[in-house]
């Protein structure tokens, strides 16, 4: 009996020490292959993209004043309800989150005028359109994609809008973040000022962002190849269906 219960308490040993050495193996396996940070993908891409629109930038040439039938799309979405973005001038003013997806969304909309920077908040934006405004670069549909650097007030978001003026129709589209505490008061304000102005209509990016999280990079806010084509169509259909 004694002999049995040894050779049970040997076999235990045995299977600890297998055990043991398969649980090493496994941990060295995830090691080895664990996703190493893509935060030096993200700022080659950010900077990359940042370039791109500052040679966009460079070129002299406007927007016309008029779509080709001589009538303002402003004036097509009072006639039809439905803004047409096909014969719309298109600017956009945005944040890195934007700068990211700059290339897919040029290439759902290709005369879109981009200026998009790294860590850029709504602060700046009325200077940004001034200066979009002087060149001839400011269009008669504004895209504004701040929000993700920090709050504001309304006070601010109504300033920029009363420049960009009520003949434009304007899409806001609000912050996500995995980990952005700041979110939920910067949406907050935005939604304060789309309903205080007729014209201005919040695109629900916070809405979305949470149903996708493959479509991240590993901040949980700025959006991976794959996300970067899913957003820019998602801006895509809320604009034609707003």
């Amino acid at each position: 009996m004694k002999k049995k219960n040894n050779r049970f308490m040997n076999s235990l040993k045995s299977l600890g020490s297998a055990l043991l050495v398969i649980a090493i193996l496994i941990a060295s396996y995830g090691i080895y292959h664990a996703p190493t940070s893509d935060a030096s993908q993200l700022e080659a891409e950010l900077e990359k993209n940042e370039q791109e629109l500052a040679r966009e930038e460079a070129t002299p040439a406007g927007f016309p004043s008029k779509t080709p039938a001589g009538t303002t799309a402003t004036q097509t979405a009072a006639a039809t309800g439905t803004p047409d973005i096909s014969q719309s001038s298109l600017s956009v003013i945005g944040d890195s989150v934007f700068l990211g997806a700059a290339p897919a969304f040029k290439k759902l909309y290709k005369n879109a005028v981009i200026d998009a920077k790294v860590s850029r908040q709504v602060v700046q934006a009325l200077d940004i359109a001034k200066n979009l405004d002087k060149k001839g670069k400011l269009g008669d549909t504004v895209i504004i994609a701040l929000g993700t650097n920090g709050n504001f007030n309304s006070a601010t978001g109504q300033k920029l809008i009363d420049y960009l003026g009520p003949d434009r129709t304007i899409y806001w589209i609000d912050a996500y973040g995995r980990d952005l505490p700041s979110a939920k008061d910067v949406n907050n304000t935005i939604r304060r000022v789309a309903e205080a102005n007729n014209n201005v209509h919040v695109i629900a990016w916070s809405k979305e962002g949470p149903k996708h999280p493959d479509w991240f990079y590993q901040d949980g806010i700025h959006l991976n190849i794959t996300g970067q084509k899913k957003f820019a169509k998602f801006v895509r259909k809320n604009m034609i269906t707003e």
